[in-house]
């Protein structure tokens, strides 16, 4: 009978041994330390490509199925220019704009501007575009609106219904970059793959290395090499974000200002809510939960799990991913506390920086158009 207690000892011990070498496993070969969240699957269809922005594109409208919280097939698009004057390709870069993503990036209003340095139409976000491809890779950007009924998709990838919000809603894009990788780039595994999105566009990339392991050997592919968050991503933190009391943080762009992470009534209604319940209203009612909480307060640990660094991954770690957060000196917005806590809570090779007279929409101007773009080309290469 003496010699039981320490048989459980000795087994106890062995368990701990055994669980600790699978973790230090997990770690040593950019495994999850938690099961990711399942992606769904995306077919491919030709379509014709927009007249404006880069030209000799190939576009394609993409059905994406199966994501677990979604309710019907969601249709987006896809165009992409191949390396030009038949370079061999240094790699793939995705390009998300932000909100729920419904434009491409060459294409998108908010990045052109006056400034005549980006081109004769001031279309700064076709400069970096441009740019990136010039330089040899082959550019996706990604457009998640149907061609033949926008107003089903009102919110883009953000749009619901899903009981996990944005967390769920994210799965379309993660599917969509799995379904190019394998369908368009045949799963290429010899070349980088790498990916930036401004704001929204931000939270669905950091979702999709998160929590749909885009970041880590074990998703389904491809491993994002590098990634250029702008001005976010906006959904690091729901949990703030939806929050009555605004918590504030002194955050590096602007150096040394004073930000709240708190949405405010306006971004809950048009982002966050519709992803719960589906429908864009301007009058709140009982399913808008984050403006209710952000109303009347309550529990917020539904939003801390559908956050990108939420209770299931509040440390996360991208062995193979080099990280790099961008923002504006003029962005005042939740974005910056937001895509703080994101970066701070990384704990794999990361950076950032402020670019000077930016705005939330980075790529609006020559100076974040650039930034966006030199990050990649210098960067985007296998980790």
């Amino acid at each position: 009978m003496a010699d039981f207690p320490l048989l459980a000892i000795f087994l106890t011990r062995l368990l701990k041994t055994a669980f600790a070498l699978l973790v230090l496993s997990a770690l040593l070969h950019g495994y999850s330390a938690v099961a990711e969240d399942p992606i769904g699957t995306a077919t491919f269809t030709k379509t014709s490509c927009p007249t404006s922005g880069l030209a000799s594109g190939t576009c394609y409208k993409v059905k994406i199925s199966g994501c677990p919280e979604s309710t019907t097939d969601f249709t987006a698009e896809v165009k992409v220019n191949p390396a030009p004057n038949g370079k061999n390709s240094l790699g793939a870069v995705f390009f998300t704009t932000g909100g729920g993503g419904s434009s491409f990036y060459d294409n998108f209003a908010e990045f052109t501007t006056r400034d005549k340095r980006c081109n004769p139409s001031g279309n700064c976000g076709l400069l970096a575009v441009a740019t990136v491809n010039s330089a040899g890779f082959r550019t996706i950007q990604t457009k998640f609106s149907d061609p033949e009924n926008a107003t089903s998709e009102p919110v883009g990838w953000l749009t619901g219904p899903a009981a996990d919000g944005p967390r769920a809603l994210a799965c379309r894009y993660a599917t969509l970059v799995h379904g190019a990788w394998t369908y368009i780039l045949g799963s290429d595994t010899s070349h980088p793959v790498c990916a930036t999105g401004n704001s929204g566009g931000s939270a669905a990339v950091a979702y999709a290395l998160t929590q749909y392991s885009l970041g880590s050997s074990s998703g389904p592919g491809p491993v994002l090499s590098m990634v250029e968050a702008s001005s976010g991503p906006v959904m690091a933190k729901l949990n703030r974000g939806c929050a009555k009391q605004p918590i504030t943080a002194v955050v590096t762009c602007p150096n040394g200002t004073l930000l709240a992470d708190n949405y405010g009534p306006e971004i809950a209604a048009a982002f966050i809510d519709p992803s719960y319940d589906g429908d864009v209203d301007t009058i709140m009612d009982s399913k808008d939960i984050c403006s209710l909480q952000i109303a009347n307060g309550g529990n917020s640990q539904l939003f801390l799990h559908d956050s990108v660094v939420s209770d299931d991954f509040p440390a996360p770690s991208y062995p193979k991913t080099f990280v790099k957060v961008v923002f504006g000196s003029k962005d005042l917005s939740s974005a910056v506390p937001q895509g703080l806590e994101w970066y701070n809570a990384i704990t794999s090779s990361k950076a950032q920086a402020c670019v000077s007279g930016a705005t939330h929409e980075v790529a609006a101007s020559f100076q974040g158009a650039t930034q966006i773009a030199n990050d990649i080309i210098s960067s985007c290469k296998l980790q």
